[in-house]
């Protein structure tokens, strides 16, 4: 079956949609990257400030995870640390 121009100019619409609708998300993932360094950025420069006024950013970072968990998964690991120590005698 041949093309007609009618045909052609369908696909060639259809491609251009499609084409911006694809760079569009490839516009906005890349944003977000940018933003995700960003904050990254930002997160160290707290660390740092934190780290320059004596706190240990080890701890600092422990907490932030621990504060992300539910109370009932930190303690039941701490309970199973707990009776490792005295398994082992610590």
């Amino acid at each position: 079956m041949k093309e007609t121009a009618e045909d052609e100019a369908v696909r060639n619409r259809t491609y251009r949609v499609v084409a911006d609708e694809l760079r569009g998300f490839i516009e906005r993932f890349e944003t977000l990257v940018e933003e995700k360094a960003a904050i990254g950025d930002q997160q160290k420069a707290v660390m740092a400030e934190a780290k320059a006024r004596g706190y240990d950013t080890k701890a600092l970072r422990r907490l932030i995870a621990l504060r992300k968990r539910h109370a009932e998964d930190i303690a039941e690991e701490e309970a199973v640390l707990q009776l490792y120590r005295e398994a082992l005698g610590m």
